[in-house]
């Protein structure tokens, strides 16, 4: 499907989108297919950081969007498609390249993470023979996102595993995120 190429293009890569219509389509794709509440911060930031889109032309396409009633914002900012939103996004959404769908739900679910409880990752080193495994876990509530069981020979490397997924287990999560969507 063509679309007029009628928007601001500054900050987004090649490949990014172009028409205020394809942006409307991947922010209600973003709002339908994401399990977690979603704000309209988590989709401007999704869509301008991975340079798939304009920041104005998307804060304005998520008012239009609540304004038209396709989406409505709670209280806190969190977004809901509506059955008017979710219908024209199963018309229209073949538009949109599966590769930008999967950039854009890729750094919006990494985004949700890092908004999530910070303190959500740990790792427990366990002693299994000779060796060592250890069990590292990406939580939210008391859902396990991530769980990894890593081998080490010896307790100085399983501290060292340790140590780096407790500092940044975002990583983990967006390279799992990246290879799975």
């Amino acid at each position: 499907m063509d679309y007029e190429f009628d928007a601001f293009t500054e900050g987004v890569d090649a490949g990014g989108l172009r028409s205020k219509k394809e942006i409307k389509l991947i922010i209600e794709y973003l709002v339908l297919y994401l399990n977690d509440s979603v704000t309209s911060d988590v989709v401007i930031e999704a869509l301008t950081g991975s340079a798939l889109a304009n920041y104005f032309e998307t804060t304005q396409a998520v008012d239009e969007l609540v304004a038209s009633g396709n989406l409505t914002r709670g209280e806190n900012n969190e977004l809901t498609i509506t059955k008017k939103g979710s219908d024209s996004l199963k018309e229209l959404m073949d538009g949109i390249p599966a590769s930008v769908r999967e950039a854009a739900m890729t750094s919006a679910s990494i985004i949700q993470l890092r908004n999530r409880n910070e303190g959500a990752a740990n790792a427990a080193i366990v002693k299994n023979g000779e060796a060592y495994e250890v069990v590292c876990k990406i939580m939210h509530k008391d859902t396990v996102l991530v769980e990894l069981k890593l081998h080490a020979d010896d307790y100085t490397q399983a501290s060292k595993i340790k140590k780096s997924f407790v500092e940044s287990p975002e990583k983990i999560y967006e390279a799992v995120v990246s290879l799975l969507y």
